[in-house]
């Protein structure tokens, strides 16, 4: 969406810029949200509604093979590239990703002729729709307040672009981000997370020679990123 000054945008409909204050948002049954001017509201909201009246179109899950809305299925990408689409049931036994257990692959010990089982590392990751782009990605996802009040779920590159063009009231900080402050790994427990926060806020606290309040607030906000 482009930027006239920090007062007024264009309407996603018309293309006109308009008052801030009189951008609607439209929110679309794919979740796409499209800000409005008056003439163009009543006639994204008929569409939304026609929209959400269809059948929801359903897809098939890549593990059992049933049939399910395509909403409650979800991409994940091997580390081979294969793209597997699950329904959550199927999701927990995928390779690598949640409660599944990791492929083996069998060998002979060449000395006892016993087959040995050799399991393998392969992870599952999970795709991300970006709402500006709808490109689907794999890196964890921003999350952006814009200065209209709208909430997105943005990619790197959209998050940039957004920033330089000045629509960007707060990017809330990303777990990736609060687990390299708290210097604590993916898999860290509650409690590790914890005390991994107890050390950092005494190093960070602004009364230590080491700290500062802008170190301070950044590892709490970490913390309360991960809690």
């Amino acid at each position: 969406m482009a930027v006239a000054d920090e007062r007024r945008e264009r309407c996603d409909g018309c293309g006109k810029t308009v008052m801030l204050e009189n951008l609607t948002t439209v929110t679309m049954p794919d979740g796409e949200r499209l800000a409005c001017c008056p003439t163009c509201e009543q006639h994204a909201r008929d569409v939304a509604e026609k929209l959400g009246s269809i059948d929801q179109s359903r897809d098939s899950c890549d593990g059992c093979n049933s049939t399910f809305p395509t909403s409650s299925l979800e991409d994940i990408v091997l580390t081979d590239g294969t793209v597997l689409t699950c329904c959550s049931s199927c999701l927990e036994d995928a390779p690598g990703y949640g409660g599944g257990e990791s492929k083996t692959e069998g060998g002979v010990d060449p000395d006892t002729g016993a087959t040995q089982a050799a399991e393998t590392t392969e992870i599952a990751t999970r795709r991300q729709l970006c709402s500006q782009c709808h490109e689907w990605v794999t890196e964890e996802l921003y999350h952006v307040t814009t200065i209209d009040g709208r909430t997105e779920e943005m990619c790197t590159d959209c998050k940039e672009l957004a920033e330089e063009k000045g629509v960007v009231n707060r990017v809330k900080m990303r777990r990736a981000e609060a687990r390299e402050i708290l210097r604590v790994d993916e898999d860290a427990t509650t409690a590790e997370i914890r005390q991994a926060f107890l050390t950092q806020i005494k190093h960070a606290h602004p009364d230590k020679k080491s700290g500062s309040e802008s170190a301070f607030k950044l590892v709490k906000e970490a913390y309360d990123r991960l809690r």
